[in-house]
């Protein structure tokens, strides 16, 4: 529907060039283009998950059509928590955006010779990451504010401009964040360190969500800290119907004044760092793409090979990982999202079960850290012909770059362990033997499975290779973790998910001659 539309538009119009911008950053989120016959599960799931969607929103619309949004203390604790919740989210992604549009497409030399004037370029492009970063909220949320002002109840289309607005905040802020990582780091430590704080900022949430699950301490009336605090912030003035933490609850009512208040600053702070970083946009752009075609140089450089093959290729796949910003983003995240399971687990450490759910959850995440950075380093490989055509045993290399990857898998899991050895100093030395497993076999699964692709495939979170590959190795982690939490319980039967994890890995093997050749 949006290339009908570009194709619609006058060419070279700044119309033309945001649906253009929009379209790229819709397939970005999306992946690849085109489906194929191993993606038809996918598609139907997705269609579930929209007629749900669609069909939950008509229901809310129903409900919400029979009774008006009272304006309590209540009702604005818990809207201005969902606009904080959105905007983290809508931030998070729209710096990765900013980094994405602005430093990595590789098109701003081409756009910034055009006709077009770089602040016409940054507000096209400041306009395509506030819709691709709100696109899908306002979907959600379209059955629903549709249906119940069909019903009734127009003052719900409010919240679209509510969303909008958060959009065009977190739009702004991460353009400014972007830029001024820009000027204070450079270009190429500035793809890092923005991936890594959008990371951050998106696990932020996740954190606080379990918030009520760190702080929980159940007395004799069966309250908690979070309940405890959530009552006494009721009692705020700043709650009240007439206080100002009560307008985004008076917004979504259609109160003019609260409502154009919070359009307007999403608007002004738009157009402002747009207006102001303009000029900038420019000169940052072609900083950008210079500082590409520089290779980086490293001290040592020079004899690199003199320490033999094993070494020069750990070296150098050690490089590319630490380089890769969006991996690192995504291997941030993913620890992020086990630190609530970890807190609670050590919280509970009196009971039980504790050291076993933390053991099976540590020997999982080893695995999928190891058949990440494997994917990475071995499937995609950078220049795969040159390194086919070079004189050397290609045997050897694959075994250098399992090495690689399991260097940072182990000093992550690492760290993991040293912390339930404080727990469980005995039962740590399992855990361990129990993560080299894990590890091992991810990475042994990905060199005798090994397929080519980009790492912009992993970067859109699709790991090439054969789906039933990706769901073996899954499984083959579970085995291990199940053997390690087995073990750990005095199970003599742990043996049979270890036999079962080491006989899925065995089963995927593949002669050095098939797998170079396909």
């Amino acid at each position: 529907m949006i290339s009908a539309v570009v194709r619609m538009l006058p060419p070279g119009s700044a119309a033309w060039l945001l649906a253009a911008e929009v379209r790229l950053g819709l397939r970005g989120m999306s992946g690849k283009r085109g489906v194929s016959g191993s993606k038809i599960a996918l598609v139907l799931i997705s269609l579930f998950a929209i007629a749900g969607v669609v069909f939950g929103g008509v229901a809310l619309g129903f409900l919400a059509s029979r009774w008006p949004l009272p304006i309590t203390p209540l009702s604005a604790l818990i809207v201005d928590a969902a606009c904080v919740v959105l905007f983290t989210l809508m931030l998070s992604q729209a710096i990765n955006l900013a980094v994405q549009a602005l430093y990595e497409r590789g098109d701003l030399d081409l756009l910034l010779s055009s006709p077009l004037r770089p602040r016409v370029v940054l507000t096209v492009r400041a306009l395509s990451i506030t819709v691709v970063a709100s696109i899908l909220y306002v979907l959600l949320v379209t059955p629903f504010v549709i249906t119940a002002s069909v019903l009734g109840r127009p003052e719900w289309l409010s919240l679209f401009v509510i969303l909008i607005s958060l959009s065009m905040v977190a739009t702004a802020l991460g353009i400014l964040m972007t830029m001024g990582l820009f000027a204070l780091i450079g270009p190429r430590k500035t793809r890092v360190v923005a991936q890594v704080i959008a990371a951050l900022v998106g696990g932020l949430m996740f954190i606080l969500s379990q918030a009520y699950n760190f702080t929980r301490h159940e007395d004799g009336h069966g309250s908690s800290g979070v309940s405890d605090l959530a009552l006494s912030l009721t009692g705020s003035p700043l709650l009240a119907p007439s206080g100002p933490l009560a307008w985004p609850v008076r917004a979504l009512t259609a109160s003019p004044l609260p409502l154009a208040v919070i359009g307007g600053i999403g608007l002004i702070l738009f157009v402002l760092v747009v207006r102001s970083l303009g000029p900038r946009f420019a000169k940052d752009a072609a900083a950008a793409v210079g500082e590409k075609s520089i290779p980086a140089r490293t001290k040592g450089a020079d004899g690199a090979f003199a320490d033999g093959l094993t070494r020069a290729m750990v070296r150098k796949e050690l490089r590319l990982l630490a380089r890769d910003p969006q991996l690192i983003s995504q291997i941030l995240l993913r620890i992020v999202y086990l630190i609530p399971l970890g807190v609670v687990l050590f919280k509970n450490a009196h009971a039980g079960t504790t050291p076993i759910l933390l053991s099976s959850a540590i020997v999982f995440m080893a695995g999928q850290l190891a058949g990440s950075f494997a994917w990475i380093a071995i499937s995609a490989e950078d220049s795969p012909d040159l390194l086919r055509s070079a004189p050397i045993d290609r045997a050897l290399a694959d075994r250098a770059k399992l090495i690689a990857a399991l260097i940072p898998t182990f000093v992550l899991t690492g760290i993991a362990i040293g912390g339930f050895a404080v727990m469980a100093p005995l039962k740590a030395v399992v855990v361990a033997i129990g993560c080299v497993c894990a590890a091992a076999s991810s990475g042994l699964i990905q060199i005798w499975r090994q397929k080519p692709a980009t790492r912009k495939t992993f970067n859109q979170r699709q790991r090439g290779g054969s789906w039933l590959v990706n769901i073996v190795e899954m499984l083959v982690q579970a085995g291990w973790g199940g053997a390690t939490a087995m073990a750990l319980a005095g199970l003599f039967w742990a043996a049979i998910p270890a036999a079962l994890a080491l006989l899925a890995t065995l089963a995927l093997y593949r002669s050095p001659q098939k797998r170079w050749e396909s």
